[in-house]
């Protein structure tokens, strides 16, 4: 059985405003209470970076030079190990060429030093 609703205390439904006894609400108070729940809080998702084209070996073994970020893919290094390796004199690693602005390797010379690399 459910309470009956009683002189003093007046009869109240599922979403109904609640009476506080007489005391009126604040007007900020009230429009907080109406509040939509299903706001999103995060902002609407970014679009990706376009990707960068994938090396592929087949691709570079016919090149004569290579580049830093080809090499560091033949090298299975990151392109800031073979910046250390182009500056150590005592790494053995190939000396760079320098061809209009790009810093270039000879394929050749860096199989030659990943073979000996191998040997070791």
């Amino acid at each position: 059985m459910s309470p009956q609703p009683t002189a003093d205390a007046p009869a109240t439904t599922q979403g109904a405003e609640v009476d506080l006894g007489g005391a009126e609400q604040h007007p900020a108070v009230a429009e907080a209470a109406i509040v939509p729940t299903c706001i999103d809080s995060h902002g609407a998702a970014r679009k990706p970076r376009p990707k960068v084209a994938q090396i592929r070996e087949a691709d570079l073994m016919p090149k004569m030079l290579w580049s830093v970020p080809e090499t560091a893919f033949m090298c299975r290094v990151g392109v800031r190990t073979v910046w250390r390796l182009m500056a150590d004199p005592h790494s053995g690693f190939p000396r760079p060429r320098r061809i209009g602005g790009r810093t270039l390797l000879v394929r050749d010379q860096v199989l030659a030093y990943l073979t000996g690399e191998a040997s070791r």
